[in-house]
């Protein structure tokens, strides 16, 4: 069985950690009392917010609405630079998402690279659904990153049709260029990605047309490690 305290323990910083198991080891440890003593726990900010936001990527809507109450910030940053939301973006999490934008999550609030929401689902393959939820609920579709890099770049660079459609439809621009000076469409074209070209042409991709390549041509910047 899970063990609660060792369980939290794994997605805090070393400091946190320490923080956590020094509390603990001050709680009573007759049965039934852990549970009891647990809320009495006094947590940094940025402790809670880690606490916040690896419920929000583990998906446990129970544990995110727990740690939203004990005083965790809606947009607040945890020690890995990642919102809640954005956390719950990376990893697919749904349900979770559209709690924290019923409670207000900023939908355009980025990390230190400028990586907002909309443009981790794009990076991460988001489906229509997220993609959609987030747009319908404030994304800017065509908001970009410090590299000047948007979610229909990101989508077009590695010939994800699916999302470009989607993306197209709530009004991306396939004409706004990275600050290297690349086009969504301009990626495309040097990826051969002809389907994904014709689409940003507003044209129906011809059949047969090729969707992916290996080409190893500018197109999405790496990641930041930690984003």
């Amino acid at each position: 069985m899970r063990t609660p305290i060792l369980y939290r323990a794994l997605s805090l910083s070393a400091a946190a950690t320490l923080a956590l198991l020094a509390a603990c080891a001050q709680a009573p440890t007759t049965p039934g009392a852990a549970s009891a003593a647990e809320p009495q726990l006094q947590l940094s900010p940025e402790e809670r917010a880690t606490f916040f936001v690896h419920a929000a990527r583990s998906g446990d809507l129970a544990e995110t609405r727990k740690q939203l109450a004990a005083g965790a910030q809606l947009d607040g940053f945890d020690t890995l630079d990642q919102t809640a939301l954005i956390a719950a973006v990376d990893h697919n999490q749904i349900e979770i998402i559209r709690f924290l934008l019923d409670k207000g999550a900023n939908p355009n609030l980025g990390d230190h690279a400028g990586w907002t929401p909309l443009i981790h689902a794009a990076y991460f393959g988001a489906n229509e659904e997220l993609l959609s939820l987030l747009i319908d609920r404030g994304a800017d579709v065509n908001g970009r990153n410090d590299r000047g890099v948007s979610a229909l770049y990101l989508a077009a660079a590695v010939g994800r049709e699916d999302q470009v459609r989607v993306l197209l439809k709530h009004g991306a621009d396939p004409a706004l260029a990275s600050k290297a000076g690349y086009t969504p469409k301009q990626v495309a074209q040097m990826r051969g990605l002809e389907r994904i070209v014709a689409l940003l042409d507003g044209k129906e991709p011809p059949a047969g047309g090729v969707i992916s390549t290996p080409s190893a041509a500018p197109a999405a910047p790496v990641k930041p490690q930690g984003s």
